[in-house]
């Protein structure tokens, strides 16, 4: 028969409805805030999200995990602002309009993302928070294993560092973060012209660090969720509404 939905993602996110964890720090305005967190999050719509779980998995089945992977991500980071003040929290989007957005999450931040790839939207999105405030930790909805413990590391990172990066196990990285003081034409060129999707993402952006004179900082190392083999690493993940 047709492949199902693995127990564990319906045990850790309660099946097909996800109520995504609300929290009044998350829509609380901070004049002191020094710190964003991003979120880059596409719109759970069958067939346009999660394409790699197919044909195994429906394109209805695919948006169902899309949708999970997010509410999870969403609670990771309303939970570290909860714990830490002068944090605030974006969600970059594609797929969608606001409205859509609204009626999915909430009330919250929205932006659209802005570029022809991957690069020139996360480049687009840095340069806009970063003229606000000092520090930016950018992620996406495809890692449950963040917490908000590695959230402050990568924060704490940036104190010392020009960029801090989580890499994947796929050869990717499941979070990137900058601060203000990266020069405009750095932060530009340190994107540009990066294989995304591909197993040398994190490989190509070291060396483009390196190449600029950029002091990194690596995370550990951590599974993103992307295709049926990826899903065994839910098995462990208590995720309880």
């Amino acid at each position: 028969g047709a492949p199902t939905i693995p127990f564990c993602i319906y045990l850790s996110f309660g099946g097909n409805h996800v109520d995504f964890y609300q929290s009044s720090r998350v829509y609380q305005f901070m004049t002191s805030c020094t710190k964003t967190i991003i979120l880059f999050t596409r719109y759970p719509r069958p067939g346009e999200c999660k394409t790699r779980l197919l044909p195994e998995y429906s394109p209805e089945e695919a948006a169902v995990i899309h949708r999970q992977l997010t509410a999870c991500s969403d609670k990771t980071i309303s939970d570290y602002l909860a714990q830490y003040n002068s944090t605030t929290y974006h969600i970059y989007y594609t797929g969608a309009s606001v409205k859509e957005m609204t009626l999915w999450f909430g009330k919250r931040k929205f932006r659209q993302q802005q570029g022809e790839n991957l690069g020139e939207r996360m480049a687009d999105a840095f340069s806009a928070t970063l003229q606000h405030v000092e520090q930016c930790l950018l992620i996406g909805a495809d890692c449950p294993d963040i917490t908000p413990d590695l959230l402050e590391k990568g924060f704490s990172a940036l104190q010392n560092n020009d960029i801090v990066l989580g890499p994947a196990y796929d050869g990717g990285y499941y979070l990137i973060g900058l601060k203000q003081s990266l020069p405009a034409t750095q932060l530009k060129g340190f994107f540009k012209d990066i294989p995304w999707g591909s197993n040398t993402v994190l490989s190509k952006t070291l060396e483009r660090a390196e190449n600029l004179q950029l002091q990194l900082h690596l995370l550990e190392k951590l599974h993103d969720i992307d295709t049926p083999d990826d899903l065994q690493y839910c098995n462990h993940y208590s995720y309880v509404e």
